[in-house]
């Protein structure tokens, strides 16, 4: 998916089974290179409002001493409430994806999640409490040279505490060259490549003012047409927030063996078939709100306005890819369907 959550959990994954095999303060070791990493990444949540369940199951391996990994094909997976209910998930398009529209939960249960792999290994994550997610504000601003997304958000009730938030962006370009021609005007959706996490645990109030989500710069080619960003939000529990906050201190401290050692993630899903073996994932349940924003070129600032540089796509004999094919650059000319 590109720079996307996956890729924050493929970084992550290597760091994690060190911590989970070794887990030592001791100076860095080669052998950590060797470690068996080949174990099940679960991402997702139990949506119990009015949207889709949908969780992504990844096997991880080593492909040439680097962490890859490939969907989890043919799996069983089933939402069960705490109640009896059994919500079967079907299959998707995209391999290793499973999912199903809304199956009317009852956000005063609690639910789980199993997995029974072509394998026949067993997976299962303890019940979870149903978090309601409120409903944010977000505004816009061009200061420090940069298109800026700031959300506020207000629980009266004092339940939510623990914060997730994300976003997809999408954005509208055009070839330099043929640009009317049927590859000449691409849309690119990229989802966030972080994890953004916020608390008001040590606050007295449940509120988060003005938090900066996004800031896109001014000169990016993301504006030089038209530019949509979708931001969600998602309550977590205290132990689903510890969760992604070691996982992002994780990930960021990809890069450098004088960091600090990473952390054992503390996830609620098991193999039941093989204790001993490591599953990398939290299951949550929940509704989430998101909003939807669209900026046009109209709506920047005019000092951001400029033309490309086309002398590239010009020259002969002939024009590079790039000039006459949008998809070169990773887009498709499927127009979205929440595009004007």
């Amino acid at each position: 998916m590109i720079a996307s959550r996956q890729t924050v959990f493929v970084s992550a994954v290597v760091f994690t089974v060190a911590a989970m095999l070794y887990s030592c303060k001791e100076k860095y070791f080669p052998e950590l290179k060797e470690a068996n990493i080949n174990y099940l990444v679960v991402e997702g949540l139990i949506n119990t409002g009015t949207d889709s369940t949908i969780y992504t199951l990844t096997r991880t391996y080593k492909l040439d001493g680097k962490a890859v990994t490939a969907p989890e094909r043919n799996a069983l997976v089933q939402v069960e409430s705490n109640g009896g209910e059994v919500y079967q998930l079907s299959a998707l398009l995209k391999p290793g994806r499973y999912g199903r529209p809304s199956f009317g939960a009852d956000p005063t249960k609690k639910y789980r999640l199993r997995i029974v792999t072509a394998n026949k290994r067993e997976y299962l994550s303890d019940f979870v409490e149903s978090k309601t997610s409120q409903p944010f504000d977000f505004k816009y601003d061009f200061d420090n040279e940069a298109l800026n997304f700031h959300i506020t958000t207000h629980d009266p009730s004092g339940k939510s505490i623990y914060y997730q938030h994300s976003f997809v962006e999408t954005w509208e370009y055009e070839t330099l060259l043929n640009r009317r021609g049927p590859y000449g005007r691409c849309w690119h959706v990229v989802p966030s490549p972080n994890i953004l996490l916020s608390s008001t645990a040590n606050l007295s109030e449940d509120r988060i003012n003005d938090k900066l989500i996004l800031s896109v710069p001014g000169l990016s080619p993301k504006l030089d047409v038209e530019y949509s960003v979708l931001i969600r939000q998602t309550a977590l529990t205290r132990e689903g927030f510890d969760f992604f906050e070691t996982l992002r201190k994780n990930t960021e401290a990809v890069g450098t063996i004088f960091d600090a050692q990473p952390s054992q993630l503390p996830g609620n899903i098991r193999c039941i078939t093989n204790p001993a073996e490591p599953v990398v994932g939290f299951i949550s349940s929940g509704t989430v709100t998101e909003k939807r924003f669209l900026i046009q070129l109209a709506d920047l600032p005019t000092k951001w306005f400029s033309i490309p540089d086309a002398s590239e796509c010009t020259e002969p004999p002939n024009p590079p890819p790039f000039c006459t094919d949008c998809r070169v650059q990773g887009g498709t000319i499927q127009m979205p369907s929440y595009w004007k």
